[in-house]
C-alpha cells in the first residue's frame, strides 16, 4: 500500500534508558513515508528544556516541513518561568501537549488556564494525554472543552473510549488520535460518525504494546494495515491525510 503518512503523535528524545536522535527518528520517517509528523520530545520528563530545543531544532533543520514541532508544557515549566525561554526561540510552535498521568495537572486549574492561554495567542491544538487514571481520564476534560469553544483540544488515545464518544457528542472543538487506541475503538469512534474528529497517530518509536517484538519499522507498518483492514483505505486517508492538514496545515 503506497500512501503518504500523516502522523500526529510521534517523539524525538529521551524515554528511559532509550534514547531517539532526531537523526533516527528522520530516517525511519523517510522509510515509513511519513510525509508529515506532529513531533513533541519525551526528554520533556527530565526537565531537560535546553536539550529538547536541541533537538526539536536539529529535527526541524534535517526534516525542514515534515516536522511540526510540539511544545509539550509541564507544570514545572510553568512554576520555574521557563515557558517564555521555550517561546523564546526560532522554533514555530504548531501545537501544545500536556500530559496529566505524567504531570500534575488538575484538568480545570490556574495552570492549565495558562497553557489555554497560550495556546489561544498561538492560535494552536491542544493535546491532551488521556486515560490511565481517573484524574486525567478523557471526562475529566469535558467541562473545561466545553468552556473554551474556540480552543481546539485533541485527546490522545482517546481513553475511556465511552467517555471520549461523549465529549465528541457534546462539543465541535474536540478531537481525538488513534495512538495505541484499540481497533474496536476506531471503529466505534467511526461508527458514531466522528470520521471528521479523529486522527492518525503511533505514538512512534514507543511501541510498548509491540507484544510481537516487531523492529519499529515493522511495527508502525503493520498497525497502518491493521487499520486499513478494519476501516477501508479511503476512510484511513480521511483520518491521515485530510484531518491532519484541517486541523495543522
Amino acid at each position: 500500500m503506497l500512501m503518504l503518512i500523516y502522523d500526529s503523535h510521534i517523539h524525538v528524545g529521551q524515554f528511559y534508558e532509550k534514547y531517539y536522535s532526531p537523526e533516527y527518528i528522520m530516517e525511519k520517517m523517510l522509510s515509513l513515508k511519513i510525509h508529515k509528523a506532529l513531533v513533541s520530545s519525551t526528554t520533556t520528563c527530565d526537565e531537560n528544556y535546553e536539550k529538547i530545543i536541541l533537538e526539536i531544532k536539529q529535527l526541524v533543520s534535517i526534516g525542514h516541513e515534515r516536522i511540526l514541532p510540539v511544545l509539550w508544557v509541564t507544570p514545572k515549566m510553568l512554576k520555574n518561568y521557563k515557558l517564555s525561554f521555550m517561546l523564546d526561540t526560532e522554533i514555530e510552535w504548531k501545537c501544545i501537549k500536556i500530559h496529566g498521568l505524567i504531570h500534575n495537572w488538575a484538568p480545570n486549574g490556574k495552570l492549565f488556564r495558562q497553557v489555554i492561554v497560550l495556546a489561544l495567542k498561538l492560535q494552536v491544538p491542544i493535546l491532551i494525554h488521556s486515560g490511565g487514571d481517573k484524574k486525567c481520564d478523557a471526562g475529566s476534560y469535558l467541562r473545561v472543552i466545553k468552556k473554551h469553544p474556540l480552543q481546539k483540544f485533541i485527546l490522545a488515545h482517546g481513553r475511556p473510549i465511552d467517555e471520549a464518544v461523549s465529549i465528541l457528542k457534546q462539543t465541535t472543538n474536540a478531537y481525538v488520535d488513534t495512538a495505541f487506541m484499540p481497533l474496536e475503538n476506531i471503529e466505534i469512534i467511526l461508527n458514531n460518525g466522528f470520521e471528521d474528529k479523529i486522527l492518525f497517530g503511533t505514538d512512534f518509536p514507543i511501541t510498548i504494546h509491540n507484544e510481537k517484538n516487531l523492529s519499529d519499522v515493522n511495527w508502525y507498518q503493520t498497525r497502518i494495515s491493521q487499520i486499513v483492514d478494519i476501516i477501508g483505505v479511503d476512510k484511513f486517508e480521511l483520518i491521515n491525510a485530510k484531518n491532519f492538514n484541517r486541523l495543522f496545515c
